[in-house]
């Protein structure tokens, strides 16, 4: 007969365990892209020439996703003295940056791995806030098989003024990542919305034409948010 204790043990195990198995479970109906996942292999080759001309040091701090960071052209400047690999591609959707997780994130062993990624809602085939959730979540899983201990941070998805009609659904998805984040002790989530607004609505100054991306204001902006989260998360 198991002594008390030991049924406790194991009760406690197996809690955690489920625990652990839930954390990973969608809560959205199953999404298969329309589209190919490898639209921005021009960009991917160029990573991989950069890598062979010099390799990041291991350790460093891995920005991915799609073009907000990829635009970010300045990211290692902006963010010194902190060690910026900036392997943000197209305009990309979370599906290609699972696609490529080996080659943008998992090759270089950070430290620190952080998500920006706006597109998953806005493409021809659109998904749900469930259904983006759950493409971080899908990537997150990932992550942690190969880097259990990787500091994780998710970026809020910005108020862009071509796409403010759709806020609410934004807003939506940005909250279910929230929450998901929140259940781990080594992932957090950035919310850089709040700095881009102006009397309740996205501040055009800091846009380029395109209502989309962001000028050198918008990256100042961001900057001020991100960097003192990296500064204290960061762990050489």
């Amino acid at each position: 007969m198991k002594s008390p204790k030991l049924s406790l043990l194991l009760l406690v195990a197996l809690t955690l365990a489920c625990h652990k198995q839930s954390s990973y479970q969608a809560i959205g109906t199953p999404y298969t892209p329309n589209y190919s996942l490898e639209n921005n292999k021009n960009d991917i080759d160029a990573f991989r020439k950069q890598d062979a001309s010099q390799m990041p040091a291991p350790g460093g701090i891995v920005l991915t996703g799609s073009s907000s960071f990829r635009l970010w052209k300045n990211a290692g400047e902006d963010l010194a003295p902190l060690p910026i690999i900036n392997r943000g591609f197209g305009g990309s959707t979370t599906p290609e940056v699972i696609h490529y997780i080996d080659q943008t994130v998992l090759k270089y062993k950070p430290n620190v791995v952080v998500t920006y990624c706006e597109n998953d809602m806005f493409v021809d085939k659109t998904k749900t806030p469930e259904q983006t959730r759950d493409s971080y979540v899908e990537f997150t899983r990932l992550v942690r098989e190969q880097l259990p201990n990787v500091q994780m941070y998710y970026v809020s998805m910005k108020p862009s003024p071509s796409r403010w009609a759709r806020r609410a659904e934004v807003i939506k998805a940005n909250q279910l990542i929230k929450d998901f984040t929140k259940k781990d002790k080594n992932h957090g989530y950035i919310d850089v919305w709040p700095v881009m607004l102006k009397d309740g609505r996205p501040d055009a100054s800091i846009y380029l034409k395109d209502s989309l991306h962001m000028n050198a204001e918008g990256y100042r902006r961001w900057t001020k948010v991100i960097k003192p989260v990296l500064l204290k998360g960061y762990k050489p």
